[in-house]
Order: structure tokens, then C-alpha cells, then sequence
């Protein structure tokens, strides 16, 4: 069985096609490329390699977040055409889970933006305390109270002990497998949002409101 696997949820975007034989994995194909929120070239850039490399998978594995809502959106489209126009079955994951982090646990950051950070703790594999929202004081406290390694995309104001990384697309494709079918999923896969995206309205819409009022 092979599993290709994306994850767009950081500044990195990374991709990787898994091969499984007796339930042992076998890294086919591995990129993890900078881009930027905007653009996500590097992502399907790496999706064409990977797929040179490993001809056509047996699945499909996606990273839902929380993270760049531009760069979700991205991935999961990618993933989700590339499973409908092959039929192939669709495994969808958050982010967080794919962090290079202890199995004995540890503790997931990001920049939720407008004041927040959004904080999950992470125990062989699984959320004990999933993708919260948090302001920056009540996230210093939640960190004194397991003595546990931080990791995250990036540098956060105010927690030194953070180290850097982001999700590995391989370490996902390994838990599709594992945990296969638990993250199977129909349809297109939802992004973790945890508060509404921030969009800028058109200028005639903010005008015709201004008026209106």
C-alpha cells in the first residue's frame, strides 16, 4: 500500500509518498519546501515529484490544521481532487499530530492571530487537550503546568522555550495507516478554523454600508 501524504498548514509545505509492507513503513518520496501564505507553487510543485516518483498511490492523506488559511484551503483541494479523480480513499488529519514530537507528550503552538495562540497537548499520537484558543498569558500558564517540550511553526512573543518545526507529511501518511479507517473521510474535508478567517471587504460594499447607515 502506498499513501501519498500533504501537509500546507505552515511555512513549510510537505509532502510525502509512504510505501507499507507488513504494516512497516518505506519512505518513497519526501520534500518540505518554504512558501509562502499566498503562494502555494512549492505545494503542487512536490505533489508533481512525488507522484513521478511513486506512479500512482493506493490513498491519500491531507493535513487540516489549524494553520495558514490560504495554504489549508490549498491542500485540501489539491487532496481532495486528486482522491476524486483516481477514487481513491481520502484520510484527513490535524496538523498538529504530525509534529516531530515525543511520544510521551508534548505541547503544539501557533499564531492564531488577533491576540491569540492556539494551544494543543499531544500524548502518544493523540490530543489531550485539542487546538484551543488562548491569549499569550493563559498560554505561559498552561506551559508551566507540564513540564513538556513546545513545539511549533513559529517563534511566538513571550515563549522561549518553543522549538521549532512543523508538521511532517510522512508522520501523517503513518498514522492514515495506523489508525486506518478512523481518519477516513467522504466529501471534501473542513479546515480547522478556530475562529472565522479575517476577509477584507470591497470597498463598494464598505461604502454602500457607510451609506446605508
Amino acid at each position: 500500500m502506498k499513501i501519498l501524504s500533504l501537509d500546507s498548514s505552515s511555512a513549510v509545505a510537505s509532502v510525502a509518498c509512504v510505501s507499507f509492507t507488513d504494516g512497516k513503513p518505506e519512505i518513497l518520496f519526501e520534500k518540505q519546501t518554504p512558501h509562502a501564505r499566498s503562494d502555494s507553487a512549492a505545494l503542487f510543485e512536490g505533489l508533481r515529484e512525488a507522484v513521478d516518483a511513486c506512479d500512482t498511490p493506493d490513498a491519500l492523506c491531507v493535513g487540516l490544521g489549524p494553520g495558514s488559511y490560504n495554504g489549508l484551503r490549498a491542500g485540501i483541494a489539491a487532496a481532495r481532487g486528486f482522491a476524486t479523480a483516481l477514487n481513491l480513499p481520502l484520510h484527513a488529519i490535524p496538523s498538529p499530530l504530525g509534529l516531530p514530537g515525543p511520544e510521551e507528550g508534548f505541547w503544539a503552538l501557533g499564531d492564531a492571530r488577533g491576540g491569540h495562540y492556539w494551544v494543543a497537548r499531544i500524548h502518544q499520537e493523540t490530543f489531550v487537550v485539542p487546538p484551543t484558543l488562548l491569549s499569550p498569558s493563559e498560554t505561559r500558564t498552561h506551559l508551566i503546568s507540564a513540564n513538556l517540550p513546545v513545539l511549533g511553526s513559529t517563534a511566538l512573543e513571550g515563549v522561549e522555550q518553543l522549538q521549532i518545526s512543523t508538521p511532517c507529511a510522512v508522520r501523517l501518511a503513518i498514522l492514515a495507516k495506523k489508525n486506518d479507517p478512523s481518519f477516513l473521510i467522504t466529501g471534501t474535508p473542513e479546515p480547522i478554523y478556530l475562529k472565522p478567517p479575517h476577509i477584507t471587504s470591497p470597498r463598494a460594499i464598505e461604502r454602500a454600508t457607510a451609506t446605508a447607515s
